[in-house]
C-alpha cells in the first residue's frame, strides 16, 4: 500500500508530490492534463497587488516558503527553473508614483517595495518612471512541470490518463484504484474539480485567462518583468508573454479572438517598438467564492482530500499550503480555518 494517490499535476499536484518526497513517503500521480491552467500561468512570484499597493494575502509567510521550495528544484536538477527577476510597476501618473512612495513606507510593504523611483531603459511607456518590487522571482512553471513529470514517469509513479472517479473503491482504511492501494487520495484538479463527484459541492468557479506570446528584438527586456495594465514577462531569446485576461465565459483552454484583440491593443499602448505575435494560450483558473484557497478532508470520506482554488497566486501559495495539507494527512495537524473546506460545509448535502 502506498501513502497517497495525487490526482492532477499542475502547481498543486507538483507541490504535494514534492512535499511527500521530502518526507520519504510513497505516492503515485494520475493526470491527463485536461485542466492544466498551470502550464499557461505567468509564473511570477510577486508579493504585492500592484493596482492599489496592498500586500497579497499571507505574503509574509508564503514568500520565504516559496523561495526555499522552488530553489530546491534548481539545486537538484542543475536547471534554472526559478530565478530572481525584478518586477517594475510602470506608473500611470504622478499620483500613482506618489501612492507607491507612500506605500513603500508602510511596515508590511517596506520589505517588498523599493522607495527609490526607477528609470526604465527598456522600450516601454515610462513617462512617470517605475517602481521596483523586491524579492520578486520568475518560475518557468511549464518547464518545471514537464521535467518533474518525466522524472516520475521514469520512476513509474506517473499515470498519464484521466481518473475515473466511479472506479475508486473507498473503505475506512484504504482507497483502491485499479491495481493500486492507497492510504489517501489528494485531488489537485484545478477547475476540473467541478466535475468531481466528491467535491463538486464546493463554491469553486472558473476564471479564464489568456496570454499573448510575442517576439520583439528591440524591446530589450529579457531580464525584467514589467507591469502596467498587464504583466510583460520575458521568456528568453527576445520572446515575451503578455497578459492575462479575466473572463467567466468560454471556460475552456481555447484562445479567443476577443482576448487577442484586447491584449494586442493594450500591448501596443505599453511598448514603444515593433512586435510579432507568435502564439496565444489560454487556461481556466480555479477561484473560490471568498477568494481564498480551499483545502482539507472530505466530510464523509476521511481519506479523500483536496487542494484547490489558488486563483492567480498559485506560485506563491502552493508551497506553504501543500505543506499544511500534507502535515494534515500524515500527522493529523489542523488546517487553518480561513482556508479549510469546513467553512463551506453548509453547501454539502
Amino acid at each position: 500500500m502506498k501513502d497517497v494517490l495525487i490526482v492532477g499535476f499542475g502547481i498543486a499536484g507538483l507541490s504535494v508530490a514534492k512535499q511527500l518526497e521530502l518526507r520519504s513517503r510513497t505516492f503515485d500521480i494520475i493526470a491527463d492534463e485536461s485542466q492544466d491552467a498551470s502550464k499557461v500561468a505567468g509564473g511570477v512570484l510577486n508579493p504585492v497587488a500592484l493596482k492599489r499597493y496592498n500586500l497579497a494575502w499571507n505574503a509574509e509567510e508564503f514568500m520565504p516558503q516559496a523561495i526555499d521550495f522552488y530553489s530546491q528544484f534548481n539545486s537538484e536538477s542543475g536547471e534554472a527553473f526559478f530565478k530572481s527577476v525584478p518586477v517594475y510597476k510602470l506608473f500611470s501618473s504622478a499620483e500613482d508614483q506618489n501612492n507607491w512612495t507612500v506605500a513603500s513606507d508602510q511596515r508590511l510593504l517596506e520589505p517588498f517595495l523599493n522607495p527609490k523611483i526607477q528609470k526604465v531603459t527598456a522600450s516601454v511607456q515610462s513617462d512617470f518612471k517605475a517602481g521596483e518590487v523586491l524579492q520578486s522571482h520568475l518560475l518557468s512553471l511549464k518547464s518545471l512541470i514537464e521535467h518533474e513529470k518525466e522524472r516520475y514517469i521514469h520512476t513509474s509513479q506517473f499515470i498519464s490518463e484521466p481518473l475515473k472517479h466511479a472506479e475508486l473503491h473507498i473503505s475506512r482504511d484504504e482507497v483502491i484504484y485499479k491495481q493500486g492501494t492507497y492510504k489517501a487520495v489528494v485531488f489537485c484538479e484545478g477547475y476540473g474539480i467541478t466535475d468531481n463527484p466528491f467535491f463538486n459541492w464546493l463554491p469553486v468557479y472558473g476564471n479564464k485567462g489568456e496570454y499573448l506570446i510575442f517576439k520583439s528584438v528591440d524591446l530589450k527586456a529579457n531580464e525584467s518583468i514589467f507591469k502596467a495594465k498587464n504583466f510583460l514577462i520575458p521568456l528568453g531569446n527576445d520572446l515575451y508573454k503578455y497578459g492575462a485576461t479575466y473572463s467567466r465565459e468560454n471556460l475552456n483552454d481555447l484562445p479567443t479572438e476577443g482576448a487577442r484583440v484586447e491584449l494586442k491593443d493594450k500591448l501596443s499602448g505599453m511598448i514603444n517598438c515593433d512586435f510579432e505575435i507568435v502564439d496565444q494560450v489560454a487556461g481556466v483558473r480555479p477561484t473560490v467564492r471568498d477568494r481564498k484557497p480551499v483545502l482539507g478532508r472530505h466530510p464523509r470520506y476521511k481519506n479523500l482530500y483536496i487542494l484547490n482554488g489558488f486563483g492567480s497566486r498559485g506560485v506563491m501559495a502552493a508551497p506553504g499550503l501543500s505543506e499544511q495539507l500534507v502535515d494534515c494527512i500524515l500527522q493529523g495537524k489542523d488546517i487553518d480555518q480561513a482556508i479549510n473546506l469546513s467553512r463551506f460545509l453548509k453547501f454539502y448535502v
